[in-house]
C-alpha cells in the first residue's frame, strides 16, 4: 500500500492557495463596497452643498447623472467580484472535499496496516506459547519416563 502523505500534503497546498484567492476576493469586495461608501457620502455632501450655493445647484443635475454613472460601475464591479467569489467558494469546497478522500483513504490504510501488524503480533506470539508448551510438555514427558 502506498503511502498518500505527499499527495494529502500537495492536496492542502492547493486548499490553502484557494483560500488565499478567495480570501483576496472578499477583500477587495469589502475594499469596494468601503469605496462605494466614501462615495455615497460625498454625493451627500455635494448635494447639501448644491443646495446652499446657487452656482452649484446649477451643475448638480450634471454631477448627478454622473454620480448615477458612478454607481452602476461599482454595482457592476461589486456584482463581478461576488461572482468571483461565489467560485472560489466552490473551488475551495471542491479541493476540500479531494483532500478529506484521500485523508480517509490513508486513514484506512494506517488502521488496516496497524491492524496487520497486530495480527503479526498475535500469530507471533501464540507461536511462541506453542513453542513453549511444547518444551514444557516434552519435559514433563521426559520427567515421567525418567
Amino acid at each position: 500500500m502506498q503511502d498518500l502523505k505527499p499527495l494529502i500534503r500537495l492536496n492542502q497546498r492547493e486548499v490553502d492557495q484557494r483560500r488565499r484567492v478567495l480570501v483576496q476576493l472578499q477583500e477587495a469586495l469589502a475594499k469596494l463596497l468601503e469605496e462605494r461608501e466614501a462615495f455615497e457620502r460625498q454625493v451627500v455632501a455635494e448635494r447639501e452643498l448644491a443646495f446652499t450655493d446657487l452656482m452649484l445647484a446649477r451643475s448638480y443635475p450634471a454631477f448627478a447623472r454622473l454620480a448615477e454613472m458612478k454607481r452602476e460601475e461599482y454595482e457592476r464591479r461589486a456584482a463581478t467580484l461576488r461572482l468571483e467569489a461565489e467560485r472560489a467558494e466552490e473551488a475551495v469546497a471542491e479541493a476540500f472535499r479531494e483532500l478529506k478522500k484521500f485523508e480517509q483513504v490513508q486513514e484506512q490504510r494506517d488502521q488496516a496496516a496497524k491492524a496487520a501488524r497486530k495480527y503479526r503480533e498475535t500469530q507471533m506470539f501464540d507461536e511462541v506459547a506453542s513453542i513453549r508448551f511444547s518444551r514444557q510438555q516434552g519435559a514433563a514427558e521426559e520427567e515421567g519416563e525418567g
